[in-house]
């Protein structure tokens, strides 16, 4: 008997009402800033800014930090109720739609979406859709997986995942425990030897909480569709969505942050 295929949807509302904490070092301002860097969080102040893909609402709490006039947070999932949970009293605007169903003209003077585009397989689309919804001159700020200096990583795990998109939660939860405790014997090893991942593993993940990490490692093996984006790829998704001044941060040498003009 095989387990029922989940959508990304789906799979991600559920992790979001398990994994709801948005405490730590994962849901500080330093985090946001070493994610978006090197766009500068106080040129926000008195815009209109949107996130697409909020999840538990750890990054819509903080960019409110920063005073922009208003936030719109897009999240399709059930994970909705937790970040309005996380962010009770704002005046943050929720919307339980899908990126692919954006429909905004021209609205925005800053676009966000860290750690989503790459589970939408539709991710061209949301993009277009994103270009749509910025002011002429808006930015668009967005963060993903890297597929340079990760291939052995991908080999690895791209095999695990296979099997672990398709078990329960509860099983891969203790899975991701079993993990997170020999994780803490790899984040030695990257300390005294050029391992691979090393710069995230110093510079992010060990900077996580314990019970943090365990929820990376969920995060890392749950989705049922997870792109490695090439900087090239990224570079011709920008492009193609109409998007000019485009400025590629390569991340502690596992990923891609980009800033894009309209």
């Amino acid at each position: 008997m095989g387990f029922d295929k989940k959508s990304t949807v789906e799979e991600f509302g559920n992790q979001f009402t398990v994994y709801n904490n948005i405490d730590g070092y994962w849901g500080s301002v330093d985090m946001l800033k070493d994610t978006v860097f090197p766009f500068d969080l106080n040129t926000i102040k008195n815009k209109k800014i949107c996130e697409v893909g909020s999840g538990s609402g750890r990054i819509i709490n903080k960019l409110n930090l920063f005073n922009p006039s208003k936030i719109v947070s897009i999240e399709p999932s059930k994970a909705i109720e937790v970040a309005k949970k996380n962010n009770k009293g704002s005046s943050i605007e929720f919307l339980n739609i899908r990126g692919q169903d954006l429909n905004f003209n021209e609205e925005f003077d800053h676009i966000f979406s860290l750690g989503v585009i790459h589970h939408i397989p539709e991710y061209e689309i949301v993009c277009k859709k994103i270009y749509k919804g910025l002011k002429p001159g808006g930015k668009f700020i967005i963060w993903v997986y890297g597929y340079e200096n990760n291939q052995l990583y991908l080999r690895i795990f791209n095999n695990l995942r296979r099997v672990t998109r398709i078990i329960p939660d509860l099983l891969l939860r203790i899975l991701s425990k079993f993990l997170n405790i020999s994780a803490v014997f790899y984040i030695i090893l990257c300390r005294i030897l050029n391992m691979p991942l090393k710069d995230y593993f110093k510079n992010v993940f060990s900077k996580c909480s314990f019970k943090k990490r365990e929820e990376i490692i969920f995060d890392q093996l749950n989705p049922s569709f997870a792109k490695y984006f090439k900087k090239e790829e990224l570079l011709s998704l920008l492009k193609t969505s109409g998007f000019k001044n485009i400025e590629i941060h390569n991340r502690h040498n596992y990923s891609w942050t980009a800033i894009a003009e309209k």
